[in-house]
């Protein structure tokens, strides 16, 4: 019995270890399936990383584009102010010489010394306005060319650093995008040679070609920044249309007496004093042009009333010595300016050149005298979009990311060999990702909403405009953001059919 006893327990301690075998089989091939998920896992994770590296760069190109639009946009805005700047500083001169021309002998005080019964009453107040007008025609005439060609300089150098920057950020972009690839990812850079390939030429061009540099002085026709700049809500009423009745001071410009020494007894001799004048752009929009005058309106009761010339003054900015574009020809087109303002604020007649004032017509024949800035007066070139653009997206900049794919699996003793290494199948040794951004425009309006939302815009019945339309994209209006955009069909195919040559896209920087 005792032996049986030990045979049996011998029976069951040869049996314990035959689990062992499936056991450690199971773990090998665990190991396996682990090891070769963990080298997917690297390439799956490369993978990801490298197309958010390509979307960071993306995005980046077209936030310079934005940038760049939107500098435009407000360099623009502030050339359109300077030009506002430009049109008050010369209609200030002109109206200036002309009050003091105003105040000064001319015809009408013969006229009032000689019929006048009491010609003090006319002739004492315009000496003492005289007296008040010279201090302050002075220190105009020391200062207004100064103002003008300031302000013709400061346009001269937001329109140069509107080209700079433009030309800056085109070229900025290669560079720029590499270095944000490198920030992101270290082991990784925009593809050699991909800005200057041929497959990118349309895509760079489309870009280039998306605005232009339009130069305005000299040209005859519609442009946008001239609409913008004579816009009524542009321009101040000062600017437009100065006319108004000089006679409203006591005795100042104005007189009511007797002429009884030439009409006899019982009659009367009166004089009101009008005055009209404006501002406006030349039709070649190569500067501004101003004058002013002044009409003395005599009634004497046994002569009628008479007409005559109180005073004149001209000015312009620009390369202008001539309200005549052909002198000493003069044509109805002359008086014409752009934006639709015509006759130099003159509202007696609806057409050019016609029954204007003698006084303005004296004015224009001698011509608006030196000019205040002949350099930077008229308008200067900018950028704008080119042509009509209904399409809210600016052109589309994709970006190929490239990483070499010996830089894929970090655990270098992992990577097996013979038929269990893992290879990633990469052209040319190299990883790449396609990514797509650009810049769009869009103003908001919010204002069916609160003014003051979370998340929403603060005041925003100043972003929307007025009439609530939808605004086309220009470079006019600073609204320009990115955005990051499918990458096109035709790119992914020229990326697949059109590889930069292996040895180029494998070298490392």
């Amino acid at each position: 019995m005792k032996r049986s006893a030990r045979k049996g327990r011998a029976g069951v301690a040869g049996a314990s270890g035959q689990a062992l075998v499936p056991a450690l089989l199971f773990l090998l091939i665990g190991c396996i399936g682990l090891y070769v998920a963990f080298n997917s896992f690297q390439m799956t994770s490369a993978k990801i990383k490298l197309q958010n590296t390509a979307d960071a760069a993306a995005y980046s190109a077209a936030v310079l584009q934005a940038r760049d639009y939107n500098f435009s946009a407000y360099t623009n805005r502030a050339m359109i102010a300077n030009q506002v700047t430009a049109a008050q500083v010369v209609a200030l001169k002109s109206w200036i010489d002309e009050l003091d021309a105003t105040y000064s002998l001319s015809e009408v005080d013969n006229t009032v010394n000689v019929i006048a019964d009491h010609p003090a009453q006319w002739s004492t107040p315009k000496q003492i306005g005289k007296a008040d007008i010279a201090p302050v025609r002075a220190t105009l005439d020391a200062l207004l060319p100064t103002v003008a060609r300031n302000i013709g300089s400061l346009n001269r150098a937001l329109s140069d650093a509107q080209a700079n920057y433009h030309a800056a950020v085109f070229t900025a972009v290669p560079d720029a995008t590499d270095a944000i690839a490198q920030l992101n990812q270290p082991d990784t850079h925009v593809t050699a040679g991909y800005f200057t390939s041929p497959r990118n030429a349309a895509q760079l061009a489309a870009w280039n070609s998306y605005t232009a540099t339009v130069i305005p002085a000299g040209t005859l026709g519609q442009d946008d920044f001239a609409d913008v700049v004579t816009n009524a809500a542009t321009l101040d009423g000062f600017v437009k249309n100065r006319d108004s009745v000089r006679s409203v001071a006591p005795n100042f410009q104005q007189l009511n007496d007797s002429a009884n020494k030439i009409c006899g007894s019982g009659s009367s001799f009166t004089i009101n004093v009008t005055h009209d004048g404006g501002t406006q752009l030349r039709n070649d929009k190569s500067g501004w042009q101003s004058i002013d005058a002044s009409t003395a309106h005599l009634r004497i009761s046994c002569l009628g009333p008479i007409e005559s010339e109180a005073g004149y003054g001209g000015s312009a900015n620009g390369n202008i010595t001539n309200y005549m574009t052909h002198p000493p020809f003069a044509a109805w087109q002359d008086w014409q300016g752009y934006g639709g303002y015509f006759n130099f604020g003159y509202t007696g007649s609806s057409r050019p050149g016609w029954q204007v004032p003698d006084a303005m017509a004296e004015q224009f024949r001698e011509g608006p005298g030196p000019s205040l800035d002949p350099s930077n007066g008229g308008l200067l070139p900018y950028q704008e979009v080119n042509g009509v653009q209904l399409a809210a997206q600016a052109p589309r900049i994709t970006i190929e990311v490239t990483r070499n794919s010996d830089t894929l699996v970090k655990t270098i003793g992992l990577q097996g060999g013979g038929r269990m290494q893992v290879v990633t199948n990469a052209a040319g040794g190299a990883m790449r990702a396609l990514s797509s951004a650009n810049a769009y425009f869009v103003r908001p309006d919010e204002t069916s909403l609160s003014n003051s939302i979370i998340g929403g815009l603060m005041h925003a019945d100043q972003w929307a405009r007025a009439d609530h339309h939808t605004e086309y994209p220009s470079l006019f209006s600073p609204y320009w953001q990115a955005t990051l955009a499918p990458v096109s069909a035709a790119e992914r195919g020229a990326a697949q059919a059109n590889q930069i040559p292996a040895e180029v896209q494998v070298q490392k920087r």
